[in-house]
């Protein structure tokens, strides 16, 4: 029954231009969420992690990288099943000009019906999000993935066997993590968005979508 630690990726350019990034592997993070990469690294050598799965994109290896280098015996492998979602043409655009499409009403309140024009389907994140933790029911030591906000929300819902319509119910902040205990005959959820700094939940009155962070949920709120 190993322990799962999902991080999600430190804040990136794209958080604080309240941009959806998707799977943009130009941008990096911002110079807070470098920080936040470099004070992670002491609380993420105290969980005797024994593989780190990561995926792909610059934002989500910058934020591992400082572990990594002074843990490089720990083994690592990137893995496409942790990719952002595929947002399609959505992809690089303003989060606020967005929220205001005909599609986005269809996108918060039944995203088990909504595939991202010339992306992906949220039953088809769920897909291979449900084929990773079966993988990892199989694993004996701790392992972390370093992913992305929504695929994290995708892991608990999964994880707790909600449909995917309830999946946007979880916070996940940028540089959080959250911990599953994986079985094969059921998962736990420990512990969610734990983060070294007080968050300030305040500024999550709605949940939005790629992950979510403070300056995005800002936006949302002023969107009359």
């Amino acid at each position: 029954m190993p322990i799962v630690y999902l991080l999600r990726h430190a804040q990136s350019e794209a958080n604080i231009k309240g941009v959806l990034a998707g799977r943009d592997d130009s941008v990096k993070l911002s110079k807070h969420g470098q920080k936040q990469a470099l004070n992670l690294v002491s609380y993420l050598e105290i969980l005797n992690i024994n593989q780190v799965y990561c995926s792909p994109l610059a934002r989500c290896i910058q934020t591992i990288n400082p572990f990594m280098k002074k843990n490089p015996r720990i083994s690592f492998d990137f893995e496409p099943q942790l990719l952002e979602m595929d947002y399609g043409t959505w992809s690089g655009k303003s989060l606020k000009i967005l929220s205001r499409s005909k599609q986005w009403k269809s996108v918060q309140s039944s995203p088990d019906k909504f595939r991202f024009p010339e992306g992906e389907s949220f039953r088809q994140m769920r897909l291979r999000v449900d084929a990773m933790i079966e993988k990892l029911s199989k694993a004996k030591e701790p392992v972390l993935l370093v992913t992305h906000g929504d695929i994290v929300k995708m892991f608990i819902a999964s994880a707790v066997n909600a449909p995917i319509n309830q999946f946007q119910s979880y916070v996940i902040e940028p540089g959080s993590i959250t911990t599953l205990n994986i079985s094969k005959s059921g998962h736990t959820v420990l512990q969610t968005n734990y983060s070294q700094k007080e968050s300030n939940f305040k500024a999550f009155r709605t949940n939005i979508l790629g992950g979510g962070n403070l300056i995005q949920a800002r936006t949302k709120r002023n969107i009359k």
